[in-house]
């Protein structure tokens, strides 16, 4: 097959694609949702309050810190304390854990005036993991490169609870 049939069966394949509604998770909804948004958080200079700003700011979103009272259009995102969980899921023969199941959760509520626009609710992300009993350091890395991943799809599942919020 020549140069030109491969350019042929790219474009038809692209065209397919294209046509049946494919698109990349993007934040164009959240943009066309809110223009500004306040943020109230109970750990702002923890790393799930930066990935949640640092997110919020790739999708147009304009961020103020402190909750403005005067403002009544501006919606408030009040974000609770994160919580991390650890609980053994499976034991091995030295009665130790072997599997660890990792659990992160935040509280949050979405208000305008007095209008809820999320009510109050739980975000939850768990992960299961193996633990080595031989390689403690090796678990310990193990269990932060976890911990950073959760918090991403954390932030990510706000991300998309935002975008389906009503205006």
């Amino acid at each position: 097959m020549g140069k030109p049939a491969y350019h042929l069966v790219f474009l038809i394949l692209s065209l397919a694609l294209q046509s049946c509604g494919f698109a990349l998770r993007g934040s164009d909804a959240i943009s066309a949702n809110f223009s500004s948004l306040a943020l109230n958080l109970q750990q702002p200079q923890s790393e799930f309050s930066r990935l949640l700003e640092r997110s919020l700011e790739m999708a147009d979103v304009n961020i103020s810190s402190s909750p403005d009272t005067s403002s009544d259009t501006i919606p408030t995102l009040a974000v609770a304390n994160e919580r991390v969980s650890n609980r053994p899921v499976t034991i091995n023969p030295r009665a130790r854990a072997a599997q660890v199941e990792i659990r992160l959760s935040v509280d949050i509520t979405l208000i305008r005036k007095e209008l809820e626009l999320i009510p109050a609710e739980t975000l939850l992300v768990d992960r299961v993991y193996f633990q080595d009993v031989e390689n403690i350091a090796g678990n310990q890395e193990e269990v932060q490169i976890i911990t950073a991943e959760l918090r991403r799809e954390l932030v990510n599942q706000l991300m998309r609870r935002l975008e389906s919020a009503p205006q």
